[in-house]
């Protein structure tokens, strides 16, 4: 109403796609995603194996 929620440069805060990013981002961001989540629960049960191992030593 005020003005409060208005940017004081909107063009400052504009998104702009580079040749390239198109289509193509969306794919990579999800294979971005896929590994990471892949990666984290290798490393999950990695570290959950090694725990429950030194457990079982006792």
């Amino acid at each position: 109403m005020f003005g409060w929620g208005k940017p004081k440069n909107p063009d400052e805060h504009r998104y702009y796609l580079l040749p390239g990013q198109g289509r193509g981002v969306k794919l990579k961001r999800q294979r971005q995603l896929m590994a990471a989540l892949f990666v984290g629960a290798l490393f999950s049960a990695l570290l959950g194996g090694i725990i429950w191992w030194m457990d079982q030593r006792q």
